[in-house]
């Protein structure tokens, strides 16, 4: 897997303003270490493509004095940082965006700070702490309405008795806010657990099961929105810690809805 350093040497590459794009992304980077840098195809509304680079991830956002993660993707524009990037709220498949003054139903973030872009004025650090204001005040992302799907034994989850922590009620009935709250249990319904526990023994993380447990971490949906800071809070080795990433990605791409 490249580097940051690596991708964004390669991304920038054919930027205008390289060195001083590089500096800005790495800046707000460092403030906000959840978020990655990448590149890929950009498709205008007018159809030109362009391959840019981007920050994914997910960014701190205090609402009602809970913290929750929102994830975006941050485009930065080749002539960057002389003109604004474009920002996009990135919901999972449990989420749905919520519209209203700064988001529309694309999930495309619209802010004065974007209209009134000039650097050295605004930048990409002094842009994401503004979207973190922001959706504290008016959240961009809501859990889709689902059924609780109860299972035989509270504190049990049928057909193992390896995981005794683990249940398939996994949300409280009562939450309607985003399920991005840091290690808040996200709900299963839908979702084959059996893929969590044959995933973790496969990589080798079985033996940590109930550390994840006791931090919440008791449903497929869960796991695979963690990111590397979650498992280093819960003090998980660098080893354990890659491990658990890969096993989280292995997933989303191959189990999650087996």
């Amino acid at each position: 897997m490249a580097s940051a350093d690596q991708i964004l040497r390669q991304a920038l590459s054919k930027y205008r303003y390289a060195d001083i794009s590089r500096r800005d992304v790495t800046n707000a980077m460092t403030h906000f270490k959840d978020l990655r840098p990448d590149h890929d195809l950009f498709i205008f509304n007018d159809g030109n493509r362009k391959e840019l680079l981007h920050l994914d991830g997910t960014i701190p956002v205090t609402y009602k004095g809970s913290i929750y993660n929102i994830p975006i993707c941050v485009w930065i524009m080749d002539t960057h940082p002389y003109k604004p990037p474009m920002v996009f709220v990135k919901p999972t498949s449990t989420m749905q965006i919520k519209t209203g003054r700064h988001v529309d139903s694309n999930g495309k973030v619209d802010l004065p700070y974007l209209h009134d872009w000039r650097f050295p004025q605004s930048d990409l650090l002094g842009l994401i702490q503004i979207l973190a204001i922001v959706f504290g005040e008016e959240p961009p992302v809501y859990s889709k309405q689902s059924q609780m799907t109860q299972s035989s034994s509270p504190n049990s989850y049928p057909g193992t008795g390896k995981y005794p922590g683990v249940s398939r009620q996994c949300i409280d009935p009562e939450t309607t806010f985003n399920p991005f709250a840091a290690h808040a249990p996200i709900h299963g319904q839908g979702y084959n657990l059996n893929i969590f526990f044959q995933t973790m023994e496969r990589f080798e993380l079985d033996d940590i099961m109930n550390t994840l447990i006791e931090h919440g971490v008791d449903c497929v949906e869960t796991f695979c929105s963690m990111t590397e800071s979650d498992f280093k809070e819960m003090g998980l080795n660098i080893g354990q810690r890659r491990k658990c990433i890969l096993a989280a990605e292995h997933i989303k791409n191959y189990g999650l809805n087996g």
